[in-house]
């Protein structure tokens, strides 16, 4: 009798088993591909700033990626590195930064969030690299509105909040740096991959402290083809502008 009470017990359990397992393999709603189950995954990239609260930009855009090399390397050695990864397409161009050169890097066709995320975690241990940052969905309210991009540099304000002692301390802590000043209260600074986060992380830090008056990424825009056949890249800070066009 408890043999056969056993093998009903063992039964009963094999077939909870399978069907635990059965749902673990196919968690995909009907019509939803696993292309697409990745896309849903992907990481929604926000930061916290003093003035206006949580700002969203959304899931990482497939088709392009801003990477920063370190000075010296040659157009050539860039793209020798970068031909090693299978998403990569070809060099798009580059714009000029106070912190240095963002060189633009197209993907192939069919890159999703998913592969941009892994991408850029790969880049980042090259060391070469210094950073490497994704451009943004498209705004589904405004189709018109340019590509924005994360650069490596955000603007931080201490207008009336601080010293710059405090601020200087606070970007020794952050491993960050000051690239340009438009005053004594007014600085644009730069962050890598040895910063004490990523960008978004560390404009968040900024805007914590109670010194800061107000931290933000300096964002890289793409702008539609133009008439002439161009594509425009521009990263504007307050009323700086520096951009790069590409003819094709």
């Amino acid at each position: 009798m408890k043999r056969i009470l056993s093998l009903a017990f063992f039964s009963f359990a094999a077939s909870f088993l399978m069907s635990c397992e059965k749902e673990e393999v196919e968690p995909l709603l009907t019509g939803t591909t696993a292309s697409d189950a990745r896309a849903i995954s992907c990481l929604n990239y926000s930061y916290f700033n003093k003035q206006s609260g949580m700002v969203d930009f959304g899931k990482a855009r497939g088709e392009v990626v801003l990477v920063g090399f370190v000075e010296g390397l040659t157009m050539q050695e860039k793209q020798q590195l970068l031909g090693r990864f299978p998403h990569f397409q070809g060099i798009e161009g580059e714009v000029a930064m106070d912190s240095g050169v963002i060189t633009v890097v197209r993907l192939s066709t069919g890159t999703n969030c998913s592969d941009v995320e892994k991408l850029l975690v790969k880049l980042v241990k090259e060391p070469s690299i210094s950073f490497a940052h994704p451009f943004f969905e498209e705004n589904p309210a405004d189709p018109e509105a340019p590509m924005t991009g994360l650069s490596n540099e955000f603007m931080v304000s201490i207008e009336g909040s601080g010293t710059l002692q405090e601020l200087e301390q606070f970007i020794a802590e952050t491993n960050t740096k000051i690239v340009f000043s438009f005053s004594d209260e007014i600085h644009v600074l730069s962050a890598d991959k040895n910063s004490a986060g990523s960008i978004l992380d560390i404009c968040t830090k900024f805007n914590q402290q109670a010194f800061v008056t107000s931290a933000e990424p300096n964002l890289v825009y793409s702008f539609p083809a133009l008439a002439s056949g161009g594509v425009t890249y521009e990263t504007v800070k307050g009323k700086n502008q520096n951009a790069y066009k590409r003819n094709k």
